[in-house]
């Protein structure tokens, strides 16, 4: 049973998404996100919360059962393990190139390989050869963003050289950060200050974590823009982690997981693991090092003409994109609190012994 003082950190959380929804629909998304970055009031609290939410309430939640499910990080960290440690990574390359030289086959069929020139070849063998390199520097302290952190929990992992953002920073421990609207150039830079990221460095990174972060997006294109620029701050061959809260039983929402696979396929990002956990989906994007094989699987897909999910390939959308906001806005006090609903969002935080 959730206590009072959980219920009450819950629901700011839920507020202010609600709020930031509801403005997004009144005034535009773009104004809407404007608006919510500038009250550093509320992002304080939204942040002071989260942290409360996670280290204290489901902390104890998670001691007094004896569920099986992982964490959020403990998951995280086994994949990246698993994938740059235990070669993983190579059997993806493997994998790519056998998808490439089949495309390959085919188009020199139809005699379009024609266009292929030994430059671009050479192009790609580089690129392989360079992030081979980048590996082997780095293979102790995988290069990890975390956007929207909160708190930095991947800090005391000592397998992450880590990189941690938020709208709300902690001093020495998150940077203050909009990833919506940060640039992206040939380095990090930051504010006098130290405390503020303005730009992140392209191809840098190996992994890129969305860790409920595109829910907290009020507009699909928005969400959009976050995973393209996921994808030019990712190495070739680097994942970007997209862990999405989710109650349902597996198969509830496989429409809309499906149209972020399809959408993230049309960007250059293959998919290469999805679970789903009790309380949230854990899917694992990889940045291919030749874009045309993520692209492939898109292409083959046949799709309804007329399903919204599948109309535009620069929009991510959630379920909440198909829910009346202001109907659940004036209902939102009449509902009583359901523990797994809570759970939905915040079941699956980790916990400071990690």
């Amino acid at each position: 049973m959730a206590t009072e003082e959980h219920k009450y950190l819950a629901d700011i959380i839920k507020n202010t998404h609600a709020t930031l929804r509801q403005e997004a629909q009144d005034y535009g998304p773009e104004i809407a996100w404007k608006r919510h970055i500038c009250r550093k009031d509320i992002l304080q609290k939204y942040a002071s919360c989260m942290v409360k939410l996670a280290t204290i309430h489901w902390m104890e939640n998670n001691l007094n059962t004896k569920s099986s499910t992982y964490s959020r990080i403990e998951w995280i960290k086994y994949q990246c393990e698993e994938y740059f440690l235990n070669e993983g990574r190579q059997k993806y390359d493997l994998r790519e190139e056998d998808i490439k030289l089949k495309i390959d086959t085919n188009l020199s069929k139809t005699e379009v390989a024609i266009n292929c020139t030994v430059n671009i070849k050479c192009q790609e063998n580089q690129i392989l050869e360079n992030f081979d390199n980048d590996l082997q520097k780095s293979v102790q302290k995988i290069l990890l963003l975390d956007v929207g952190s909160c708190y930095n929990p991947f800090e005391a992992l000592d397998i992450f050289e880590v990189t941690a953002i938020d709208l709300s920073g902690i001093p020495d421990k998150v940077f203050c950060c909009d990833f919506l609207n940060v640039q992206i150039g040939q380095e990090t830079l930051y504010s006098n200050d130290k405390e503020e990221v303005l730009q992140l460095p392209e191809n840098y990174f190996q992994v890129v974590v969305f860790s409920l972060f595109l829910e907290y997006l009020p507009c699909p294109k928005q969400r959009y823009l976050c995973c393209k620029k996921a994808y030019d701050l990712l190495q070739p061959g680097g994942i970007l982690f997209i862990i999405s809260p989710d109650s349902k039983h597996v198969n509830a929402n496989a429409k809309i997981i499906k149209s972020w696979r399809y959408v993230l396929s049309k960007l250059g990002f293959m998919r290469i693991k999805y679970e789903k956990l009790q309380h949230i989906h854990c899917i694992i994007f990889r940045k291919c090092v030749f874009k045309h094989v993520a692209s492939r699987w898109a292409n083959l897909q046949v799709l309804p003409q007329d399903d919204p999910l599948f109309l535009d390939d620069t929009s991510i959308y959630i379920p909440q994109d198909f829910r009346d906001v202001s109907n659940k806005i004036k209902e939102r006090d009449k509902q009583e609190y359901d523990t797994n609903e809570v759970m939905t969002m915040f079941n699956e935080l980790p916990f400071e012994q990690m």
